[in-house]
């Protein structure tokens, strides 16, 4: 099972990931979160990181010129949507780009998802809604909403190392998402971090 680890900010987050090897990480670009990285910032830490591990771009209602400014200088590999970005927004940004997009879901309805997934995206990635609230709750919602959908699909919401495994085996997504489920005190913990990495590999 792929697994991407979102929202790292720091030095010490690279080394983890050149050291346990995601498939992919993430750095958000929005900045009311507690992970936000400025895009000089993100230059910096992608010039530490493995070339082997793709770096997704974590976006709300952003701008598309910032977003195509990031993919033409090569600091991100994927761009995720996380906020309001409907048809019209994505069929402009894929005129600019080419980067592989992710559409965030913030999981209401099955029907909610049946629609995002007609959207000419990549990927989607569902995760748990919470009112005023893009992502990074930290909470599970119920897996059991998730209808059968062809697009792959990333995981998020609440995923740690004691219930990625149900997760992966009731869902088969294409990759799990994990972020507060490999921090302690709000950062990336070295064990928790290879614990979810190595066990997604097992999966």
């Amino acid at each position: 099972m792929k697994i991407k680890i979102c929202g790292l900010s720091r030095e010490e987050d690279i080394v983890m990931a050149n050291s346990f090897q995601p498939d992919f990480i993430g750095f958000v670009f929005y900045p009311p979160s507690k992970r936000y990285v400025t895009p000089e910032r993100a230059v910096w830490l992608k010039a530490l990181l493995d070339e082997k591990i793709k770096v997704v771009g974590v976006f709300v209602n952003a701008e598309v010129g910032f977003i195509q400014k990031l993919c033409e200088e090569g600091v991100i590999d994927m761009i995720q949507l996380h906020g309001d970005e409907d048809l019209d927004y994505i069929n402009r940004l894929k005129e600019v780009t080419e980067k592989p997009i992710i559409k965030g879901v913030r999981v209401k309805s099955a029907e909610e998802i049946l629609n995002a997934a007609k959207l000419p995206c990549a990927y989607l990635l569902l995760d748990t809604y919470r009112p005023g609230v893009y992502g990074g709750s930290g909470r599970v919602f119920d897996h059991r909403i998730i209808p059968p959908i062809t697009k792959p699909y990333f995981l998020a919401g609440g995923l740690n190392g004691e219930n990625m495994g149900k997760a992966a085996k009731n869902c088969q997504p294409f990759a799990l998402d994990v972020s507060s489920g490999c921090e302690r005190n709000g950062f990336k913990d070295e064990m928790k971090f290879m614990g979810v990495v190595a066990l997604a590999k097992l999966l």
